[in-house]
């Protein structure tokens, strides 16, 4: 097989692999199909810049970071920060996977930094593992897992300074 073909197999299949993924973390059809086409797009522009080992996890990456995009314009609500949040965010680590409502998660994250609010994404919103995280990446577990800390750690911060509503 000729490497051309070789390359275009792998992109159909990935392109096929990101779709199902997004349709499982809720995307309608015409949106996934709609985000892996821009992800092409946007793959194709950059395909200079963009190796072997780094094209997976940055398709991933680049479709996962519209889809949150997407789904935040369609889920955009004013939300206020009540004492119930405030109380949810003193639980332990473990626990906050469970108590944060999806809205919750898209207020408190307005203003922390892209790759923080990336990888809590994932963890808590999109439930990847830490191991599915740093493939999707590019990065260590041991990073995913200390950007993920920091991510909360920030979040406590904005609700603790946050004490004028």
């Amino acid at each position: 097989m000729k490497k051309e073909n070789i390359l275009t197999s792998y992109l159909i299949n990935l392109g096929e692999e990101v779709f199902i993924l997004l349709l499982t973390k809720g995307a309608k059809k015409e949106d996934a199909e709609d985000i892996i086409q821009n992800t092409y797009y946007k793959m194709y522009t950059l395909l200079d810049g963009l190796s072997e080992s780094n094209l997976r996890p940055w398709f991933y990456r680049v479709a996962l970071n519209e889809h949150i995009d997407l789904k935040r314009k369609k889920e955009q609500q004013n939300i206020h920060l009540t004492e119930e949040i405030y109380s949810k965010l003193h639980k332990t680590d473990q626990e906050f996977e469970a108590i944060l409502n999806k809205d919750e998660i898209f207020y408190l994250l307005k203003e922390v930094k892209k790759e923080y609010k990336e990888i809590f994404f994932l963890k808590y919103y999109y439930d990847f593992s830490y191991e599915e995280i740093a493939v999707i990446l590019d990065i260590s577990v041991s990073s995913v897992k200390q950007k993920l800390y920091r991510a909360r750690k920030s979040i406590h911060a904005k609700i603790g300074g946050n004490t004028n509503g």
